[in-house]
């Protein structure tokens, strides 16, 4: 019996997704085929990347295992970062991040950071906020997020744990 609650529950929350889904236009884009705006052009690119918002209030020592399902793209004007589903195949963009000193959408300035109607988070980080941790397996990149923003209100910063951090480029 608990087993016809537990997919009605399911089934359920699967129709009340794809209703908020329709009535906020909210969009589902792909790592791989993410439109690209005119003139923008891939600077770094790394398929094996794990990437995270970095909470205000953490633990001072932090161990995250590293799955490498995230596809992390840097274009000359903006951070690109999805993740691979269960089963999927593809990577479904999940954070698009801009740098502070450059235009941003206006997603950036509201609390969802966009996620109910672009279907991903929007952050801004400080492009002097730049800094490499370590090398090789364990090494990152961590980015300062804007503190100014709604979207980063809880956030402090933004991590790329990648095997390429020391070849880690921003946008120009």
């Amino acid at each position: 019996m608990s087993l016809v609650w537990f997919l009605g529950f399911l089934a359920v929350l699967v129709a009340v997704a794809s209703l908020v889904k329709k009535i906020t236009g909210a969009k589902t884009y792909l790592v791989e085929t993410f439109p690209l705006e005119p003139g923008e052009r891939v600077l770094w690119e790394d398929g094996a990347a794990d990437a995270y918002p970095i909470p205000n209030q953490q633990a001072a020592y932090v161990s995250f295992r590293r799955l490498q399902r995230v596809h992390v793209k840097v274009t000359n004007l903006r951070v690109v970062c999805g993740m691979k589903g269960l089963f999927g195949s593809s990577h479904v963009v999940q954070h698009v991040l801009y740098p502070s000193d450059r235009a941003y959408p206006e997603q950036a300035r509201a609390l969802g950071g966009g996620l109910l109607t672009v279907g991903y988070q929007v952050f801004v980080f400080e492009r002097a906020s730049l800094v490499v941790h370590g090398e090789g397996k364990r090494a990152y990149v961590e980015l300062t997020l804007d503190p100014s923003l709604d979207t980063s209100r809880n956030l402090r910063a933004f991590r790329v744990c990648t095997e390429r951090a020391s070849s880690f480029t921003l946008p120009e």
